[in-house]
């Protein structure tokens, strides 16, 4: 490999959170770098500015080439989107040409039958062979890449992660409003309406707390009208943290979730976390300090969960606030960043002794 291998980036969907960590990566290595995306679900504006570099974007499910695109083949490829055609057929052309190809993965371990067998097995048959390393979130990416037969020592944390410039700061927990606050789709996934649910019955008993839903899916009409319940389409990040910094608790009831970036976002803006059991990075940002959990689907859990939460008092909250932003302060653009720079220059190491 070059003594300054080229490098380039994807990712599929690409979001807000993925052009900063991108940005952070490129300011690192200290020279341009390839970026390549398709569109997310969600409207996301401004990634280019984000960045401050072009875009290559593309239909995910298309196959694409290198030359298809305008640019030289590179010697490191960070991938995301490795269940999308254009993204493999990248990647593959960046291995036959002798390069490197870095996995991007924010899938989590969940122990289940068809993780330990099917999921094992179609790992290594089908795409074990396109990765020299893995960057997932957290410990059970690092749990679920071992399983599948990545080595360790070339699986890193740190893939996901918002940025603490943005959602960092806000004031004490104790001096915020009665409000907690969810962010994400309105899809059955997510129990939203769940959620609606829940909070309604814990409202009956404890009227000076409200509820703020933020997001946008098919469910949306389908939450419940309440008077302590306001809904609000997604947003922008930078009006995204003022929501954060209003809120004293983040509440992420998933019925399943790989990791989970509004953690993330919640946790640096300082807030407490009521969190399903199935949310993957709660063995990464949740503590018994910061964060009340309960049994993903159960809503008398979830109720209960609620009423521990609304319980804290100033020291619990001030100890809560502290918890969460140090926790997070371990993730972000700048640890993406590191473990990518941390990978190439391994390579580049390896190739020359």
């Amino acid at each position: 490999m070059r003594a300054e291998p080229r490098i380039a980036f994807s990712w599929h969907g690409l979001p807000d959170y993925a052009a900063r960590e991108i940005r952070t990566a490129i300011a690192t290595i200290g020279r341009d770098c390839v970026v390549v995306g398709s569109r997310a679900a969600v409207p996301v504006v401004g990634q280019e500015q984000v960045l401050g570099c072009r875009i290559d974007w593309v239909d995910a499910r298309r196959p694409v080439t290198w030359r298809g695109l305008g640019q030289l083949v590179p010697d490191v490829f960070v991938q995301s989107g490795w269940g999308y055609a254009a993204f493999n057929a990248l990647g593959d052309e960046v291995r036959a040409h002798g390069g490197r190809v870095i996995g991007l993965s924010d899938a989590n371990w969940r122990g289940d039958l068809r993780q330990r067998v099917l999921g094992r097995v179609a790992f290594r048959a089908l795409h074990r062979r396109r990765f020299d390393a893995m960057i997932v979130p957290g410990r059970q990416g690092v749990r679920l890449m071992a399983a599948f037969g990545m080595d360790e020592r070339f699986v890193r944390m740190g893939m996901l992660g918002a940025d603490g410039a943005v959602f960092g700061g806000g004031p004490p927990l104790a001096s915020r409003g009665k409000t907690m606050l969810f962010v994400g789709q309105f899809i059955a996934r997510k129990d939203v309406l769940g959620l609606a649910r829940a909070f309604i019955r814990f409202s009956d008993r404890l009227p000076e707390w409200s509820l703020r839903i933020v997001g946008s899916g098919a469910q949306r009409n389908l939450i419940p009208a309440h008077p302590r319940i306001v809904v609000e389409d997604f947003m922008q990040a930078e009006d995204l943290a003022e929501r954060y910094h209003e809120a004293r608790f983040l509440v992420l009831q998933s019925r399943a979730e790989a990791w989970g970036v509004v953690v993330h976002e919640a946790a640096l803006a300082g807030c407490g976390l009521v969190l399903s059991d199935r949310i993957g990075s709660g063995d990464d940002l949740a503590s018994g300090a910061n964060c009340v959990q309960f049994r993903a689907g159960d809503e008398d859990q979830l109720v209960a969960a609620l009423q521990a939460a609304a319980a804290f008092d100033d020291d619990r909250l001030a100890r809560a606030e502290a918890q969460s932003r140090g926790l997070a302060a371990a993730f972000g653009p700048v640890r993406f960043a590191r473990e990518v720079c941390d990978l190439v220059a391994g390579f580049t190491d390896r190739d020359r002794a």
